[in-house]
């Protein structure tokens, strides 16, 4: 018996990067990868903003101006790279419908964050690196 993995490029319905030459293009395969990655960073960033076990990562995320400005002005940057960056960047323009999926696995770390969350740490000891 054969275990096979799904792979991105073929759960996407895209062209696969891995074997490209280094002057070709970039690839819409690398694109996805590297906008996910992205992300997957901004959301984490809504979720660093608790870090003593606070279950309720979004309130007062209006109250700081500043991280809001950061947050908003990255996923602006983001988009624009890909979107318009081209071989300055090695991006190809994303469909909606794979932008979509780049938020959605990004904000997949919303989630995970409260999974860890959960988990029981009192048991733990309490200097282990003193």
């Amino acid at each position: 018996m054969t275990v096979t993995a799904v792979e991105g490029d073929v759960l996407l319905d895209i062209d696969s990067g891995r074997w490209a030459d280094i002057r070709d293009p970039p690839s819409v395969h690398f694109t996805v990868i590297f906008n996910t990655f992205v992300m997957m960073t901004l959301f984490n960033e809504i979720n660093a903003r608790m870090i003593h076990g606070q279950r309720n990562i979004f309130r007062g995320i209006f109250s700081n101006p500043i991280f809001c400005c950061i947050w908003i002005s990255t996923f602006v940057a983001q988009i624009l790279i890909v979107q318009v960056g081209g071989v300055a960047f090695s991006t190809a323009p994303l469909s909606l419908e794979l932008w979509f999926w780049c938020i959605l696995f990004g904000a997949s770390t919303l989630l995970w964050g409260q999974v860890i969350t959960s988990i029981p740490t009192h048991f733990l000891p309490k200097n282990v690196f003193s």
